[in-house]
């Protein structure tokens, strides 16, 4: 079978789906290809916080910076997906009192709201956290649904002509003389193979991105980082908790839906379909949560999973190898454009790389920027102020 297109988009988690619906919002026709379902990859194995930005204002100030932009926009234009739960900084009995300074620091560089409440006023909202906090800070964090999120998109960019075919697989790329002209793909269930032809092919893979890269010739490193989260029987907690330090592991407590996440871990692999947990994982999030929300081992794990971040961050990645350190927490969570004409001589074929799904939308916009630009359409993005479609 054949088809033609504008640009073709792979990969359907929240950054692909993203895409798909900026560039049929300019009126270009588009066709996602996923692998699997919609936000099966990396979109639905995370935790489920739309970030403010706050828990990266002390390490990563670009990343807390883009969090902080899109978190507002984020809850206008798909409101369906976010619970504006709020959030809350606890500094734990045995937590370093020298970081609030930065991070009060950091969040004043970013722009966002960290406001200092009184530890008893905390208490009295979060009766379950530990009664010796030494501060606490609220900010306007929110949780996420990430099935609601991507199928707002999908329902979007369908409505204005979109193709997505879920379950096809890139089997290559159509290459000549240095262009990419399309790709084949492979509907995994009947076995039946497309070749679609198009102008520009995005890859939005997220932790499979150099796999797919590879396919057209072109090779990259990204940063893998696998992350494990349980989640326990109730919310728990009416906003979002996190200790009041540096990022580690298992300092952060989401009520999301019926339920509340505790995560999570950051192990370095190779594998983007690493999603095990190890029993060191378990552990280590039970102990480090319960240093702020200390009954929470009582509580019944219903779920547990893990999720590959799809980091790309070259100064870290070189670092790693050199053996100087092997910690991804020190990688950045902004994002590149990777355009490989310019990168590798490989003309209509873009990658988008890294990130968070908080600067999802953004992500898309400058990707959609870059494909624009380069197919001549001057019309600019309109994602920052069209609400997707509501279910029906």
């Amino acid at each position: 079978m054949n088809m033609e297109t504008d640009v073709v988009v792979i990969g359907g988690g929240a950054t692909g789906a993203g895409v798909a619906w900026d560039l049929t919002l300019r009126g270009l026709r588009v066709t996602l290809v996923e692998m699997g379902d919609m936000a099966t990859g990396t979109s639905c194995r995370y935790h489920g916080l739309l970030h403010t930005g706050s828990r990266y204002a002390a390490s990563d100030p670009t990343s807390a910076w883009e969090c902080y932009q899109e978190h507002s926009i984020i809850k206008k234009v798909v409101p369906q997906a976010v619970d504006s739960t709020g959030g809350l900084f606890v500094l734990c009995p045995s937590d370093d009192e020298g970081f609030v300074e930065e991070f009060v620091g950091g969040c004043e560089m970013a722009g966002i709201p960290a406001e200092e409440i009184s530890t008893s006023e905390a208490l009295r909202r979060e009766p379950l956290v530990h009664p010796g906090i030494r501060a606490a800070y609220e900010v306007p964090d929110a949780a996420c649904d990430p099935f609601a999120l991507c199928n707002a998109l999908r329902d979007s960019a369908e409505a204005g002509g979109a193709t997505f075919l879920t379950y096809h697989e890139v089997g290559s790329f159509h290459t000549e003389d240095g262009r990419v002209g399309g790709v084949r793909v492979r509907d995994l269930r009947t076995g039946e193979e497309t070749d679609i032809r198009c102008s520009t092919v995005v890859n939005a893979a997220g932790p499979w991105a150099s796999h797919v890269a590879a396919k057209a010739g072109v090779e990259f490193q990204m940063m893998l980082s696998r992350g494990a989260m349980l989640a326990f029987n109730g919310r728990w907690t009416t906003a979002v908790v996190s200790r009041l330090r540096i990022p580690g592991d298992g300092d952060i407590f989401v009520p999301l839906g019926p339920l509340g996440v505790a995560g999570t871990t950051s192990v370095p692999t190779d594998e983007p379909s690493d999603t095990r947990i190890e029993e060191w994982e378990r552990k280590r999030i039970l102990s480090e949560t319960e240093a702020f929300l200390p009954g929470v081992r009582h509580g019944k794990v219903v779920r547990s999973w893990a999720g590959v971040r799809p980091l790309y961050d070259p100064g870290t990645a070189s670092d790693s190898a050199e053996g100087t350190h092997v910690d991804n927490r020190k990688a950045t969570r902004t994002f590149d454009v990777l355009d490989h004409a310019e990168t590798d001589g490989v003309e209509g074929f873009v990658s988008i790389v890294g990130g968070k799904l908080t600067t999802f939308r953004m992500m898309a916009e400058k990707t959609s920027d870059t494909v624009c630009g380069k197919l001549g359409v001057d019309k600019p993005s309109a994602t920052a102020t069209t609400e997707t479609l509501q279910p029906a």
